[in-house]
């Protein structure tokens, strides 16, 4: 994917351009150089993921009051957009893990709130599903699971 495309996006704050900046080098310094090799190794990217979490990406749409940056869909769009040019499975990290905190964020007690999401923005803790079950493998139109 051409950068040119990814520059593209017109009336971002300052604050944006900012945190796509980052995740641009990051990727391109931590990412580019060992994504085929991991990807190969079949490994799982702790370092990078760990750079993640320097980043602040985990906690990029919670809210500041529970330790996050509060930023908009369109900032997280734009950083997972980033993060899948550096390698497609390092975004399902944060991605699953957006999806958990969004739920929280939205659905959740106060008490839920309050004790989950700083850990989750920090990195601490990381929002995960399964959407797998042997009769269907990971189809999930097909999952039977019901909670």
């Amino acid at each position: 994917m051409s950068r040119d495309r990814l520059q593209q996006t017109y009336g971002l704050t300052d604050d944006q351009r900012e945190i796509v900046a980052t995740v641009r080098s990051f990727v391109d310094k931590e990412i580019l150089p060992v994504a085929t090799e991991l990807e190969h190794a079949d490994a799982y990217p702790q370092r990078i993921v760990d750079g993640m979490a320097e980043l602040g990406l985990f906690g990029l749409m919670i809210d500041e009051e529970y330790g996050g940056l509060g930023e908009s869909l369109l900032t997280y769009a734009l950083t997972v957009e980033e993060l899948s040019r550096g390698w497609m499975s390092v975004s399902g990290i944060v991605n699953t893990h957006f999806i958990l905190a969004w739920m929280i964020s939205q659905h959740g007690t106060d008490e839920q709130k309050a004790h989950y999401l700083p850990r989750m923005a920090a990195g601490e803790v990381r929002g995960a599903f399964s959407m797998s079950e042997p009769h269907c493998g990971s189809d999930v139109a097909a999952i039977r699971t019901r909670a």
